[in-house]
Formats: C-alpha cells, sequence, structure tokens
C-alpha cells in the first residue's frame, strides 16, 4: 500500500523502510539502546491530535517534530520521515515501542474528527507557576522535600496530583482547580499513565 492510499484509508504510517537499533555512540558502554525507523509516509499531520491523546513532552509544530517522554527514561520522536527512540533497554522492548508507536500513530489519526488538536506541551509549564498554585506547607508527604522538588517533578510527570495530600483538603480546593485546569492546558500526564 502506499502511503496516499494509507492516509486515504485512515491509516498513515503502514509501513517502516528501515529500522537500526544502535548503541549511544557518545557512550557505547551505557546499557540503553536507540533506534531510528524511518518510512515514506508523512506523519506530521497526526502530531497535533498525538499530542493532545498521549500529552507530548514537547511539540514544535514549526518544525514538525513531536517530543513524548516515557517512564524509565524513554523517549520517542516523531518526525515527519521518521521515529527515534531512545534508553531502550533490549531488541524487543525496541520493536514492541516502534509497534506500539505505529498503533497509537494509525489509531489517533484515524479518530481525528473526535479529537481536539493541541499544539502547547508539557514543555511550557512553568516550574514557578505550579509552585503558586500548591499549598507551600513543605510538608514532606508527597515524598520530596519542598514543596518547590514536588512542583518540579509534577512538570517533568513523575508524581501525581493524588501525591499532595494538603493539596485534596477543601480549604485548597480553589487552588487545586487551578492547577489542575494549567497543567491540562499544557496537556500534562504523568508518566506512568501511558
Amino acid at each position: 500500500m502506499t502511503a496516499a492510499a494509507g492516509v486515504k484509508g485512515n491509516m498513515l504510517l503502514d509501513r517502516i523502510d528501515n529500522f537500526d537499533i544502535f548503541r549511544p555512540k557518545m557512550d557505547s558502554t551505557k546499557e540503553v539502546l536507540h533506534a531510528i525507523a524511518a518510512f515514506e509516509a508523512d506523519i506530521s499531520p497526526a502530531f497535533p491530535f498525538v499530542n493532545a491523546e498521549l500529552g507530548g513532552w514537547d511539540y514544535d509544530q514549526a518544525n514538525q517534530v513531536l517530543l513524548l517522554k516515557l517512564s524509565d527514561g524513554k523517549w520517542i520522536t516523531l518526525h515527519s520521515h521518521k521515529i527515534a527512540i531512545r534508553g531502550i533497554k533490549d531488541l524487543d522492548e525496541a520493536h514492541a515501542l516502534l509497534a506500539w508507536i505505529q498503533g497509537q500513530i494509525n489509531e489517533i489519526y484515524a479518530r481525528r474528527d473526535e479529537i481536539q488538536p493541541r499544539y502547547t506541551s508539557q514543555a511550557g509549564l512553568k516550574i514557578m507557576e505550579i509552585l503558586k498554585l500548591l499549598p507551600l506547607t513543605n510538608c514532606k508527604l508527597c515524598g520530596y522535600l519542598t514543596c518547590m522538588a514536588y512542583a518540579a517533578a509534577l512538570r517533568e510527570g513523575e508524581t501525581s496530583l493524588q501525591d499532595c495530600p494538603p493539596l485534596w483538603e477543601e480549604k485548597f480546593r480553589e487552588k487545586r482547580e487551578k492547577l489542575e485546569a494549567y497543567l491540562q492546558s499544557f496537556g500534562w500526564r504523568a508518566l506512568d499513565e501511558f
């Protein structure tokens, strides 16, 4: 099937032409792999919808690059004609992540008429804006030494709102609702939600 035929059938990415898996050149002793998949299809029309559904970490609309941050130090970078995966533990995981993101691109693109596209990304979140909306108790109940450390972890998706018990007290409800709205406006998602 050609790339054009794939678009008409709502399958944007039907064939991977080349999939290279390699150790990082800067430090080949690391126990992680990187991979790059190349293809003829242009998947960039799916980026605003994938960003909305998967909570992209950084979306550069001008250059058509979407960066997805996964748990355990894994990253998937989508370009118009390639997918780069960083931080893979083995060949099986490389193939599984490629199959997963290819399936996500196609499934989300097929539903694009039902999805509000998102052009902002989590990278735009400001730690100080998050901090202003926290209870500022430095109680450590979240597992972090300070509210500032919690705000930084929240921005990165490494923790969730539920991890801050004071935020769920009635007296902080207005702050929590504003914080939820602020995070949602950037497509925030905790890393373990994938």
